[in-house]
């Protein structure tokens, strides 16, 4: 089968940030990013979600979500997103920020039940598997389990198929997440590569994918799609930790500082022998050859089409994993510009924000 072009994509709802401004995340320095102009709508979830939040576990959310000064995270990391699904896209990112709050604040004794803060996620994930309508309403979910089922059944309304694509991703992230605690990693490889699952990559692009409708994906496109999103992924993982850095020693401190401090900066100080500044330096070299990598294959792509092999001719939409993967992209590029202003990442007793 011949190549197929690239179609290039038609920015209808962002505008682009100017290229000195994106050198200044300090990591990914060289793919544009863009800002969806519904940053209103998506900080307007941040607050009903906070609300409902509440309301379903009895105290507010502990530390920030996609909330910034600058803006919300969704603006930047899903520009492209339709415009009726801005709102739930932002809504469940920062359910799912603020779930991740609850590990730290469990170790600093902040008196949440992370166990039971969950086990609602487990038993709508346990549905899901089993082929249950995650929706239904039979058994009167209370709390936090009413919360989700009440998430899940807003972003099945707006597209049934992508968001089953989406919940299932879920599903897979949480069976990873729960096998994986604790693990030791001898080589930074097998470190990356565990990072790119435990940080729910494929996750995060499926909300950049159902946020730009182009799910689900059929197997074959996701392998023609998979050697540029794991460079993606990659760079993002490790962009998270690089900025997470100050977040996660001040939490490990403060728990009395026991163990290691899940990073791969701590990761590259143990194996390398070296001190903060230069594991840092050496972490955002990784970032940004990685950051190249995928820019040689999106460039290749743009330059010579897409090849796809003549037994998966037909099963393989080409511009919808185009558009699959130039949201993750866009997803990926703004996640690191957004980290760089986030008050979960830069705020407060954690303020040091790294420079080029």
């Amino acid at each position: 089968m011949a190549p197929v072009p690239l179609t290039p994509l038609q920015f209808r709802f962002s505008t682009p940030l100017l290229p000195e401004e994106v050198r200044a995340s300090a990591t990914l320095t060289l793919l544009p990013v863009r800002m969806h102009s519904m940053e209103d709508v998506a900080s307007k979830a941040n607050r009903d979600l906070k609300e409902e939040w509440t309301t379903a576990f009895g105290k507010p959310p502990s530390g920030a979500a996609g909330e910034s000064p600058h803006g919300h995270l969704v603006p930047f990391a899903l520009p492209e997103c339709l415009p009726e699904r801005v709102y739930m896209c932002a809504y469940i990112m920062d359910y799912m920020l603020w779930h991740d709050n609850l590990a730290d604040a469990h170790r600093q004794g902040d008196g949440v039940d992370k166990s039971k803060a969950i086990s609602a996620l487990h038993s709508l994930s346990a549905d899901l598997a089993g082929g249950t309508d995650p929706t239904s309403t039979s058994s009167s979910p209370q709390g936090s389990e009413s919360l989700e089922r009440r998430m899940m059944h807003r972003l099945l309304a707006l597209d049934q198929p992508a968001a089953s694509a989406l919940l299932q991703e879920w599903v897979r992230y949480a069976a990873y997440s729960a096998e994986s605690f604790a693990k030791e990693f001898p080589a930074l490889e097998e470190y990356i590569e565990h990072r790119f699952y435990d940080a729910a990559l494929l996750l995060y692009y499926a909300v950049s994918g159902f946020g730009a409708a182009c799910l689900p994906l059929s197997p074959e496109e996701h392998v023609l799609a998979a050697p540029l999103i794991s460079c993606l992924g990659n760079a993002c993982a490790l962009t998270n930790d690089y900025y997470s850095w100050d977040k996660e020693l001040a939490v490990h401190t403060a728990a009395g500082g026991h163990g290691r401090v899940y990073n791969c900066v701590a990761w590259i100080m143990e194996k390398y022998s070296c001190d903060i500044d230069m594991a840092r330096e050496l972490l955002r070299e990784k970032i940004q050859g990685y950051e190249r990598q995928f820019q040689a294959m999106w460039r290749n792509w743009e330059e010579n089409g897409v090849e796809v092999d003549a037994e998966d001719e037909g099963k393989v939409d080409v511009g919808k994993v185009q558009r699959y993967v130039q949201a993750a992209m866009f997803a990926t590029s703004g996640s690191a510009y957004w980290h760089v202003r986030a008050p979960r990442y830069n705020g407060g007793e954690w303020r040091r924000i790294p420079r080029a």
